[in-house]
Parts: C-alpha cells; sequence; structure tokens
C-alpha cells in the first residue's frame, strides 16, 4: 500500500509525546490563497487529515476509502485536490499514485468524476505536454494557480482538453474586446467548462436539411406531395 505525509509537518505539532495527541492550527491558514480555493468538503477533510497524521507518525496510508472511514467524513476524499494544491505529498520512498483515487462514491456524479480520473492516469504523460500548450495560450496572470489549472485538466476527456485549447484563442479575443475584463482563473475556465462557450458551431449539412424539408412535405402533404392529394 502507497503512503502520504502532510507537508511542513513540523508547524503543525505541539508536544509530540502527549497522549492524546494533538496539533496547532493557525488562523492563517484562511489568509491561504491554496486553501482558499479548495471545495468545502475538501478544507474540512484536510483538518481530519491532520488530525489523522498526528496519530499515525504523518505516515498514511493513500487509500482514500480508508482515510474517509478514518476522519469520519460523510463525502468521498480527494487526496489528489490536497497534493495538486501542496498539503500532502508522497511518503519518501514510498509513491502514491498519480491522479487517480480508488473511493467508492455514494453520489452518481462522484463516481463519473472518479471513473474519469481513472481512465486518463494511463496517459498522464501526454496530459502534460497538452496542459503547457494550453498554459501558454490562455491569458494568465501572477494570480492563477498553475497547479490548480492542471489538477483540473487532468479530469477533462482528451477530447475536452483539444476543445479547450481550440477554443483559447476565441477567448483571448474577448478578453482584448473588452479593457476592463478580467480573465478568468484558468481552473475555474476548466472546471466550469468555459471553453463550451467558445466552441464554434457545427457545420450546417444541406443533406439532411433537404431530407428533413422533403419528410415534412411529404408529411404535410404540400410541395410536390400536394398533387397525389388533389
Amino acid at each position: 500500500m502507497d503512503f502520504f505525509r502532510v507537508t511542513n509537518w513540523d508547524q503543525y505539532q505541539h508536544y509530540k509525546d502527549r497522549d492524546p495527541t494533538w496539533i496547532k492550527l493557525y488562523a492563517r491558514l484562511l489568509d491561504d490563497y491554496e486553501f482558499a480555493t479548495l471545495p468545502d468538503n475538501s478544507k474540512w477533510h484536510l483538518i481530519g487529515i491532520f488530525l489523522l497524521a498526528s496519530k499515525q507518525g504523518n505516515r498514511i496510508p493513500g487509500d482514500p476509502r480508508w482515510v474517509r472511514k478514518k476522519i469520519a467524513a460523510r463525502t468521498r476524499v480527494d487526496l489528489d485536490a490536497l497534493r495538486c494544491a501542496g498539503f500532502i505529498a508522497e511518503d519518501a520512498g514510498t509513491p502514491l499514485a498519480d491522479c487517480a483515487q480508488g473511493a467508492s462514491p455514494e453520489k452518481e456524479t462522484e463516481q463519473t468524476r472518479e471513473e474519469t480520473d481513472s481512465s486518463l492516469s494511463a496517459g498522464a504523460d501526454v496530459s502534460v505536454d497538452c496542459f503547457e500548450e494550453f498554459w501558454k495560450a490562455y491569458p494568465t496572470d501572477p494570480l492563477m494557480s498553475k497547479k490548480k489549472a492542471r489538477a483540473e485538466w487532468a479530469r477533462l476527456s482528451p477530447a475536452d482538453r483539444a476543445s479547450a485549447i481550440r477554443t483559447v484563442p476565441a477567448f483571448r479575443e474577448l478578453c482584448a474586446a473588452r479593457v476592463n475584463y478580467r480573465p478568468v482563473h484558468a481552473w475555474r475556465f476548466l472546471a466550469e467548462r468555459r471553453f463550451d462557450g467558445f466552441a464554434a458551431a457545427p457545420p450546417i449539412d444541406a443533406a439532411k436539411i433537404a431530407e428533413a424539408k422533403d419528410r415534412a412535405d411529404r408529411l404535410l402533404k404540400r410541395g410536390k406531395y400536394a398533387e397525389r392529394y388533389e
């Protein structure tokens, strides 16, 4: 079984030999950008993981189902999101599984997301290359989190990644046309599927239009079909 650890663990420790163990939790965590951009569930899962690390010697099995049970969470624990945000890391010598967690979510939407993560893990090297192409084309600014955008990128299907890259030029044109418009964060552009709004409409199929018109004429007894019913 793989393991992970909480990063910068020393700052959360108080008395190492105290039983029961307890940790220090600083209010400055609320000012941390990466913490603020986590989903609400993940924020409190992270606090539970801090407590779990104090009991496990900061060496925690990388099994989301086990972690979920130990911290009494009611929703899926997304270890990959916490790792991408920099709060947890692979334990030395035991690599954490990359971009796919084997949880058993209770909701269909969570199951769909998990299956997508698993299907993408095999092509992680391609994902990295494509992401760099997207990141260079996107109108980024210093406040945008590349790490968070990469995490959202890994959850997209290959077709969606291609669509995101293809629609960036249209999005850049929109930004240029609106002088006071601040581009939406790249991770939100991906997570909220903003790229769908910039996708070009599919080409019109003249043959299908003619076929539909002919069908309508036949049903309504008009055009060339009207003579048969005079």
